[in-house]
């Protein structure tokens, strides 16, 4: 019991080669067990245009035709599909591949995070808690291993941090190089640097800085170039379209617009769970004013941004680990052994309870859904409908069926790119919110009537939708559409448990299918 609580004494291999290979067996058990939905962007900014660039069909949200999003993070999984393409491989290795590249970002991410620790203290407590905190972190296993371009932004931070040099030397290339394309996957990670560059800066050879970080700066953007020139087609510079959407026009606010303390009293509640009063604690005990410096420039920066999610401060995980482990150390010193050993054990339960929750039960059912209709429809023509909200769940990635096969319809929700501000988004209104707002309406003006003879033919007379053989929608709309298509052909086939809370109560409950018999 003792040894327990004696973080120093906890096992860690003592190699680089040792870590990471125990850090990558672990986490490819977490990607692989992964069988939840979290956020969109997981599937359509990361998997759909990679399937999309070697299978040739798929669905490409606005970012990518309107060119705002640079393909260097989709990129990594091309060559994961291309193999799945040229050798032929069945399904599972399409949906599985992807998760050992999320498994590798992962594992190497955490890799450098412990050296990072090394680091940032001499203290063999620090580095060996600090190492297990991040592995039994329920956000880390449910968020790291998933396709995001913030796991893979955090990765990569973690390893330019790590290289960042008190003083300028060779480590300042290489550690902006990568930072340079931290900024290039998501432009808002140039906030953590702007601090480090200014400290930098003040410190060291002013012209050497500034004549590296010019030339890092031209061969990073000549690098993306290339990249979204093999994607796009044409010579795109997604940087300055992002930064137009986003802040010229601030109308990334049509996604969301949350209170300033967003990021004080619920991103990092959520992040830290169960470590956030350990977390107080260190920020109170531990000095470490850079680190403070920059947690605290980075979040109120982000504060400023009216679209907030939990994910944009993601990269700064280590340094909330950091903090919540002199946190923790600080607790244990002046806890009784029995108590601190509980108190190690209850955490580690409740974490692994909190991580198997979210990871195999809470949004599973929109998963399910699609490996379900694949197996249902099989090598035969079919339709699905989606009368879901945008992007409920995945898409080609996850069906992987040529469009002449299946023909897959779901609401959209395309943001008003023919605006100039922000100021007229509250008169706005896209496809899913059309439909929530008037359903019957909607259906009427989209749809021919349900209860028509030939509702199983392929005649859509003035309506621009046809009924698909597969309709899907959430428990939400059940009342709603047993209702609307009580004299229809249509009855309810099948149903997936989905979730038993949720923010959007527009995704509630099972997911539901209907068949047209």
């Amino acid at each position: 019991m003792a040894k327990l609580t004696r973080p120093e004494s906890w096992p860690i291999p003592k190699t680089d080669a040792g870590l990471f290979t125990l850090l990558l067996s672990i986490r490819l058990v977490n990607s692989f067990s992964i069988n939840t939905f979290f956020q969109a962007d997981e599937y359509w900014q990361a998997l759909e245009p990679a399937h999309y660039q070697v299978f040739g069909y798929g669905y490409l949200t606005w970012e990518w035709r309107q060119g705002i999003r640079s393909f260097i993070h989709p990129l990594l999984y091309v060559p994961v599909y291309k193999i799945c393409q040229l050798l032929r491989l069945d399904y599972a290795y399409l949906l599985y591949l992807p998760k050992v590249m999320n498994a590798l970002i992962c594992a190497v991410g955490e890799t450098f995070q412990y050296k990072l620790t090394c680091k940032w203290t001499k203290d063999p407590s620090a580095r060996c808690l600090m190492f297990y905190l991040s592995l039994f972190s329920p956000f880390n296993w449910y968020c790291y291993c998933r396709s995001f371009s913030n796991a893979l932004e955090l990765a990569l931070t973690t390893i330019a941090l790590f290289l960042y040099p008190e003083t300028f030397d060779v480590n300042y290339i290489y550690s902006l190089t990568i930072a340079g394309f931290c900024c290039i996957i998501r432009p808002t990670n140039g906030l953590i640097w702007a601090v480090y560059g200014l400290r930098n800066f003040r410190r060291g050879p002013k012209l050497k800085i500034m004549v590296s970080t010019i030339l890092i700066g031209i061969a990073v953007l000549s690098v993306d170039s290339v990249v979204n020139r093999y994607f796009y087609g044409t010579w795109i510079i997604p940087f300055i379209k992002f930064l137009d959407f986003n802040v010229s026009k601030s109308l990334s606010s049509f996604y969301g617009v949350s209170r300033f303390d967003f990021y004080f009293f619920q991103a990092i509640p959520v992040i830290l769970l169960s470590y956030l009063p350990f977390f107080a604690i260190g920020l109170v005990v531990k000095k470490a004013r850079d680190l403070k410096m920059v947690l605290i420039i980075d979040i109120l920066a982000f504060s400023l941004i009216q679209h907030k999610e939990f994910r944009f401060i993601y990269p700064m995980m280590p340094i909330l680990l950091f903090f919540t482990t002199h946190g923790v150390l600080y607790a244990l010193k002046r806890l009784k052994p029995f108590t601190s050993c509980s108190l190690i054990l209850f955490i580690a339960l409740l974490n692994t309870t909190i991580a198997f929750y979210f990871t195999q039960i809470h949004e599973s059912g929109v998963i399910t859904v699609t490996q379900y209709l694949r197996n249902e429809i099989g090598s035969r023509q079919s339709s699905i409908g989606f009368l879901t909200p945008c992007h409920s769940t995945p898409f080609q990635s996850h069906f992987h069926m040529q469009p002449n096969q299946v023909d897959i319809w779901f609401l959209t929700c395309e943001p008003p790119l023919h605006l100039n501000s922000s100021s007229d988004l509250t008169a706005y209104r896209d496809e899913s919110d059309e439909f929530y707002d008037d359903m019957l309406g909607y259906l009427q003006q989209n749809f021919p009537s349900p209860t028509a003879q030939n509702s199983k033919d392929d005649i859509r007379g003035p309506h621009p939708h046809t009924w698909p053989e597969y309709l899907v929608f959430f428990e939400n709309l059940e009342q709603f559409m047993k209702e609307y298509l009580r004299n229809s052909n249509y009855s309810e086939h099948h149903r997936i448990f989905n979730s038993r809370f949720h923010w959007d109560s527009r995704r509630t409950g099972d997911v539901i299918i209907y068949k047209l018999n």
